[in-house]
Formats: structure tokens, sequence, C-alpha cells
């Protein structure tokens, strides 16, 4: 084929004639949508002359596809990306004078929380509605067919300067001000990753209905440059003993003596330990167990959670379930009956807040090292004894790295699960429990 006819070809192919005016289309590949607010570029090339028309489009497409092969390479910073979209799709945002109050991101909100709520819990609940509060304070009650990917860009960048608890500190105060003047630490990375997949799931949402040509949020998420196991140091040897050492012995707030320990010799997260029923202690092929589950009023982080963590014989030894048995004989509930269930909290609030001051006063000032910490700890003990990561992840409620153990293999039995918890060993003399 000729250069005239390769040109001809590309000239009927992307270039079209209305009302006299010629306009160049190119249709923007699927691996790059998500850069872009519409699925194709179109643009006027202003003439009425063919051949200005065919040297105008030669021109455009180039820098499309140099453009294109820039974003799939990395190579373009978010300013440069921002650039690059708006030369190629300029966006004039036209408000309509009677455009449809439904498509108003307030307006959408509304539906899709209306529609999924079912399945969220009271905490997701008050969650979603403060994501969403702030995606409609920081871009304005938009419709939601003008929100482009550099728009959505802006906002992951104001997100990081958003202050910590902005709304609860500073009732009534405006966020885009507070955004500006922000000169310290805004919220974490972490945090901005949940708000823009929340984002994101909206305008998913909005895109299966068809009202956007495409979700614009995808792929925004900032990386933590943090690997899971380093997201909460462990305890240290000396930390562990600080801990127990310093435990207050007082029979008035038996939780705040066992809690802890529960916590280091079975890895069992605050939660599962701080809403334990009388009936979750149960005797198992001859070994005293927790019954980790969700009856009654108890909550499980996933269905993994659900499972049965052997007693560990320190435990024993130190009066847990001659504790529980004075406890079922006056037949109380619950093991910690001081504790109170509160929304979104359940029963970790007051042992949550005098566990921290605990920690801060008696063990240690590093902020990473927290109560989920005796989790990380008892896992890494675990898998430097040589215990499979299938058993530990048995112990801890996680799901089996595996398919084969994990889909269609049963669950260990308590003597499997026991001769692993053995291995913690922290060499450290308390007193037992009296009361």
């Amino acid at each position: 084929m000729g250069p005239f006819k390769q040109g001809l070809s590309f000239f009927r192919k992307h270039v079209y004639l209305r009302n006299g005016i010629y306009y160049f289309r190119l249709d923007i590949p699927s691996d790059l949508a998500h850069h872009f607010p519409t699925a194709e570029i179109k643009r006027s090339l202003k003439t009425r002359n063919p051949e200005t028309a065919r040297l105008a489009a030669n021109r455009l497409e180039l820098k499309a596809l140099q453009g294109y092969a820039l974003l799939r390479f990395g190579m373009l910073s978010d300013d440069m990306v921002r650039q690059l979209v708006d030369e190629l799709v300029p966006q004039t945002r036209i408000v309509l004078p009677n455009a449809s109050k439904a498509n108003l991101l307030s307006s959408v909100i509304v539906t899709y929380t209306a529609e999924k709520q079912a399945g969220w819990t009271d905490k997701t609940k008050l969650e979603v509605e403060g994501v969403f509060k702030l995606l409609v304070d920081l871009l304005g009650d938009v419709e939601v067919t003008t929100i482009t990917r550099p728009m959505l860009v802006e906002l992951r960048s104001a997100l990081l300067r958003v202050p910590p608890h902005f709304y609860k500190r500073n009732p009534g105060k405006s966020i885009k001000q507070a955004v500006t003047a922000n000169e310290g630490p805004g919220i974490s990375i972490k945090s901005v990753n949940k708000h823009m997949a929340r984002i994101g799931s909206l305008l998913k949402y909005c895109h299966e209905l068809a009202m956007i040509t495409n979700n614009p949020a995808t792929g925004l998420q900032l990386s933590e440059k943090q690997r899971a196991d380093q997201e909460r140091s462990i305890y240290s040897l000396e930390d562990v003993r600080s801990i127990m050492v310093n435990l207050p012995y007082d029979t008035g707030t038996p939780e705040r003596y066992w809690v802890p320990l529960i916590g280091l010799y079975s890895g069992l997260r605050l939660n599962e330990i701080c809403q334990l029923h009388i009936d979750d202690i149960v005797m198992i092929d001859d070994h005293w167990c927790f019954d980790i589950n969700d009856t009654n009023d108890k909550r499980l982080k996933n269905a993994a959670s659900a499972r049965m963590v052997p007693v560990h014989p320190k435990l024993v030894e130190l009066g847990l379930i001659r504790y529980y048995e004075t406890l079922k004989a006056a037949k109380q509930p619950r093991l910690w009956m001081n504790l109170e269930s509160i929304r979104l909290h359940g029963y970790t609030n007051g042992i949550g807040k005098w566990y921290a001051r605990y920690n801060r006063d008696y063990v240690t000032e590093d902020p990473k090292k927290v109560f989920h910490s005796m989790r990380h700890t008892v896992a890494d003990m675990l898998k430097q004894k040589g215990i499979s990561e299938v058993v530990i992840a048995e112990i801890l409620g996680h799901a089996h790295a595996t398919i084969t153990s994990g889909r269609y293999g049963k669950r260990y039995q308590p003597k499997v699960l026991l001769d692993a918890l053995v291995q913690l060993e922290y060499e450290t003399d308390i007193a037992a429990w009296q009361g």
C-alpha cells in the first residue's frame, strides 16, 4: 500500500466531517483508560480543509501514541500525567441549568449507601460516612460525570494534608482552608489509601450503572513502603518480662492480669479475648481450649477467625481454669464482667485504654509496640522454633497459606496446636492468681 493510500486509510478511520468542520477521534487503550475521563480522544481540528485536517490529525495521533508509551513505562509524574490528559482530552466543565440532581455526588452517595449498607457493620457505616463527607467537602457537590482522574489525583494530594481527626477537633471549620494551611503531618498513607479505595468503589458503582464511561479512580493507591510484618514491632523478651512482672494483681480487676497473659500465650486478638463468654472455655480431647466464635454479641474479623485455640499450660498453671470455674459456679455469663460493650469497639474500649497507659508506663515508649504486637511476638517466636506457617495461621486465625490445606484440609486437632503453643516460653516467673 502506497503512502497516499495509507494516509487516506488513516484519514477515514480517525477523522470525520461534521457540519463542514473536520474532527479527530482516537480510542484510548483499555489498559490506560483509568488515566482518562473519557473512552476516546475526540477533538475538533477547527478546519474545513482536508489536507490541513490530515496534518493536524497526524500531529495529534503522534502526541497521543507518545503519551501512551510514556504512561505505560511509568515515566511521568502525577503533574505530568495531568498535563498530558488535559492536552489530549481538554476538560471544559459545563453545568447544565436543568441537570438532574440524581447525578450530583451527594445524591449518588445516598443511593450507593442505601444499596450497600446491608452488609456493613455499624463501624463501617460510620467510616463510610466520614469518607464521603470528606469527599464532598473537598471536591464539592459536583456531578459525577465531571469527576476526572486529574481531579482525583489532586484529591489524593489533599488527603495527605488533612489534619488527623479534623472534624472531631474542629467542628464547623473549613476542611479546604485547613488543608491549605497545614504544614504538619496529615492522615497516614494507609488512611489515604482506604479513602481512595472507598471512592473507587463509589465510582465503580457509577460505571456499572452507565453514569460514567469509566472509573477514573482505579490504580490510585499509594505505596506504603512497608512490609506487613513491619507495620507493628514485636515485643522483645525484655519487653515481655516487663509486661509480666508489672501486671496488677487485683481481684477487683482480673482482666488487667489475665488479658495480657492470654495475648502472650495464645496470640488471640484483643477483642477475641475481651468478648470471651464462660461457654467459650471448653474441653476437647482432654485439652482446655478457647472457642473463638461469633455467637451472641461477639464479633469476628473474618471467617478464618473462628477457631479452637488450646489454653497454654502456663495459663492453667497460673490459675486461669480455677478462675473460670469460680465464675461458672457463680453463673456469670462472661469472663470479664468489668468490661462493657461499647458500639463500634465491642468490649475492648476500657481495657484497651488501660493497656495503652500501662504499656507506656511500664514497658516501652515505642509507638509501634502495642497490644497487637503480642500477635507478632507469638508468630515470630513460633516461626523461629520451626513451627509451620499453616499451624501458625491456624493458631492466629489467618486464612491458610495454601489452597490444599485451607480449602480442602480439615482443621488441626487441639493436640497439634498445643504442641506448637508450648514452644512459647518467656522464662519469667510471675505470681499465680489466687482470687
